[in-house]
């Protein structure tokens, strides 16, 4: 497994992986992760000889960007590093590609800001994401209902 930037040539692929992961993260499609990469500090996929295993996109307060989440930590932290959404392909769960991914942001975000910061889905539950985070030293700062009350999240954060 590897690590690297993605580009637009990447989208369609990763697209699939997003639509995939529904509830678990909104469905954006090729143009909603186009202008997410726009707005993104950090895009980064892990792929293997047989293609896309997963990505993390992650940005910092100055992103234009209007999500809820991203907008209640905007509030609350003069600085931090968001990220909004991670994929891992069903068949790639559990082989170390949410980790080496995770690794890959802290490293990136250590000593650009203080905080790194998300949201776990609540309801709906989305138990094992929220057991990853905690293992990678995120702790609750709060939650918030989206979509009209659809959705309740855990919005967390790790110290860096």
């Amino acid at each position: 497994m590897r690590l690297r930037p993605v580009t637009d040539s990447d989208l369609p692929a990763l697209d699939l992986l997003n639509r995939a992961a529904v509830p678990n993260v909104n469905d954006v499609g090729v143009e909603g992760l186009k202008h997410l990469a726009a707005q993104a500090a950090f895009f980064r996929l892990a792929e293997d000889e047989t293609g896309p295993l997963g990505f993390l996109l992650a940005m910092t307060p100055e992103a234009d960007y209007d999500s809820p989440n991203f907008l209640w930590f905007k509030k609350r932290y003069p600085d931090f590093c968001y990220i909004d959404r991670v994929v891992v392909a069903e068949s790639a769960r559990r082989l170390g590609v949410g980790s080496a991914l995770y690794q890959a942001v802290i490293d990136f975000s250590t000593g650009r800001a203080p905080v790194l910061t998300c949201e776990v889905n609540l309801q709906p539950a989305n138990l094992g994401s929220l057991a990853f985070h905690e293992r990678f030293g995120f702790r609750q700062a709060g939650t918030q209902d989206t979509e009209n009350g659809k959705k309740t999240v855990s919005l967390m954060i790790r110290p860096l």
